[in-house]
């Protein structure tokens, strides 16, 4: 396994986290379902941001204008440079539904802006294909040029240049389809693979639900109990295994049985990000040869929700207060003009 430096560690992860999330492919708007009541503005909920220890502050002089990025075109298989803004309209586009309202695209656009940066500077990608950035969905951001219209340029110029930092570092800007309603923090979602401090990631709740699709919102999986055993390691009676300690926002923390166990992440990695939408399980029942599992959302759950950006940007919230909202702490700074 090539060494990375002990910051970059989150940036392998947002990777992963993309993956997990299936984000592109679960953007259209259905008709409006019941919500809770909206959440207070997130500036009253905003802590003072300190210093995270072991996460060195971001250098903003290393990007007074505005790069230009080498792109591996993985459906294509060569590489190909434009101006990191001309690339980030692509990553929108795909990323998030462009006939989606302007605020949830900006939103969109200031989150994967702060993920390039964040893949630039770790050279995770540059370590792969000896580029600065990757279109594979399982390797950073999904791209489609495309699927670029006037709303998608639209968001991405009125936020030009614009990133997240906290206390001065860069944020791994996490996202996912939908958070089930609350937000996962990093012990929940990516607990072996980031090793600081994110504060930025809270179990916050939304009003998600009010357009998320049904299917997302509420899901059963059936797995055998077998595989279940086989995931966590167990080889006793798979029905000893149970879910073992739950995180802040409601997400498994570990599963396993007898002296086994692992992480909820891990777990759902194994059984497939597919089957098991998410570790937020409301239920999980062991009848014969097979385990019931009944969850809420899709993908990690960490930073901002789609569809929860969606429902704000419907209610009249700003770009600046959805993610705020999301990424607690953090600010909007512009590097290039």
């Amino acid at each position: 396994m090539r060494k990375y430096r002990y910051f970059n560690a989150a940036l392998f992860v947002v990777m992963i986290a993309l993956v997990a999330a299936g984000a592109f492919t679960l953007l259209r708007p259905p008709a409006q379902m019941p919500a809770p009541e909206i959440v207070p503005p997130p500036e009253t909920q905003m802590p003072v941001p300190q210093p995270i220890p072991g996460v060195p502050q971001f250098d903003v002089s290393k990007y007074k204008s505005e790069p230009v990025v080498s792109v591996w075109l993985a459906d294509k298989g060569y590489v190909v440079n434009m101006p990191l803004e001309q690339y980030l309209e692509g990553v929108v586009a795909q990323e998030m539904d462009p006939s989606w309202p302007l605020e949830a695209l900006r939103a969109q656009a200031v989150a994967s802006r702060t993920l390039t940066i964040n893949a630039m500077e770790s050279g995770t990608i540059r370590a792969l294909h000896h580029t600065d950035v990757s279109t594979a969905k399982d390797e950073l951001q999904a791209f489609a040029p495309e699927k670029i219209n006037n709303n998608v340029r639209q968001a991405v110029a009125t936020t030009r240049g614009q990133i997240l930092l906290y206390a001065g570092s860069l944020v791994s800007a996490f996202y996912s389809s939908s958070n089930g309603q609350i937000a996962a923090t990093k012990e929940e979602s990516f607990p072996t693979q980031i090793r600081q401090p994110t504060p930025y990631l809270q179990p916050v709740t939304d009003n998600s639900f009010k357009y998320t699709p049904a299917k997302f919102q509420s899901w059963t999986v059936i797995i055998p109990a077998g595989e279940v055993a086989a995931a966590v390691g167990y080889g006793g009676n798979p029905a000893d295994v149970t879910i073992l300690e739950k995180g802040p926002s409601g997400r498994i923390l570990y599963i396993g049985a007898g002296d086994k166990k692992i992480n909820g992440s891990e777990f759902r990695k194994a059984i497939g990000y597919d089957r098991l939408k998410s570790t937020l399980i409301t239920a999980m029942t062991h009848d014969g040869g097979q385990f019931t599992f009944q969850g809420a959302g899709w993908g990690n759950g960490a930073g901002m929700c789609q569809w929860g950006a969606y429902t704000y940007a419907q209610d009249g919230w700003k770009a600046e207060n959805i993610l705020r909202h999301y990424y607690v702490g953090a600010e909007i700074r512009t590097l290039w003009d």
